[in-house]
């Protein structure tokens, strides 16, 4: 009986949704040129460029990466948070050298300027974090590890295999990219996340910090293309149908951070 219980609770774990954790129902319809406001945190860096918050999810968290921009747009208003002198520079050199790109000119500015005018954002990506946690071996028997490292293998064959079928797809554009690695990830877990306020994750990252667990594990990486007019409730659909197959081996977990690239 106790084994027919576990694997119908695995069941129901393999078929959770993909889900983003501690946003508004009506945030899921707003487009996502107009979630980068949303998104901003206001801790900025020594330059001022600014960051964006992550969102957390049930299987980790997610970045928004804004990168590919209307350039008519862009090329409209950057004159407007600009210096005259440096407008005349760039343009200067736009004649000297035509495939220097305006992105790289206005960097400095672009965080203030897509704040202000969301219309500037073309496309970009979703940058997911997912994570295979590595088994605990301390204390174990050499027969306990050893069956413990045979199950992480299968586990690992199973993302490698994912991988590998995503990367190869030149049909689909919705998988830019796929990275994992080794290292510690830090994560909570949910029973502990009934202890955090919701702005531990969206304001806050002190909480966080004080519950995080650390441990080794594979850090993945999956870029997911949106377009600007698409909808945050959209997108988490597309993420949480590319993610399946491999949902069964990954660690829920509830994970924070910040980006301070967003472009």
């Amino acid at each position: 009986m106790q084994i027919k219980a576990c694997r119908l609770l695995l069941r129901g774990f393999v078929m959770e949704k993909f889900t983003l954790q501690n946003v508004p129902a009506a945030s899921l319809n707003r487009k996502m040129r107009d979630m980068f406001v949303d998104l901003i945190d206001i801790t900025m860096d020594d330059k001022g460029r600014g960051c964006l918050k992550s969102v957390p999810a049930n299987f980790g968290y997610v970045f928004f990466w804004y990168g590919w921009l209307n350039q008519k747009t862009l090329t409209k208003l950057y004159p407007l948070y600009i210096p005259k002198e440096k407008v005349k520079e760039i343009k200067r050199a736009k004649k000297q050298n035509s495939a220097l790109k305006l992105r790289d000119q206005v960097s400095d500015f672009l965080f203030s300027i897509v704040r202000d005018h969301p219309e500037v954002v073309g496309e970009g990506h979703a940058e997911v974090h997912l994570a295979l946690l590595a088994p605990k071996l301390r204390h174990a028997t050499v027969t306990d590890a050893a069956k413990a490292l045979k199950n992480y293998a299968v586990r690992l064959e199973k993302l490698e295999a994912f991988t590998r079928k995503n990367l190869r797809r030149k049909t689909s554009k919705a998988v830019e990219e796929i990275e994992a690695r080794f290292e510690t990830v830090d994560f909570i877990k949910e029973k502990e996340l009934a202890k955090c306020a919701d702005e531990y994750f969206w304001d806050d990252e002190c909480g966080y910090v004080e519950l995080a667990h650390h441990r080794l594990g594979c850090e993945v990486q999956v870029r997911v293309h949106f377009k600007g007019d698409e909808s945050l409730g959209d997108v988490a659909e597309r993420i949480d149908k590319v993610v399946s197959p491999i949902k069964p081996v990954l660690d829920p977990m509830f994970r924070f951070g910040k980006s301070r690239w967003p472009f």
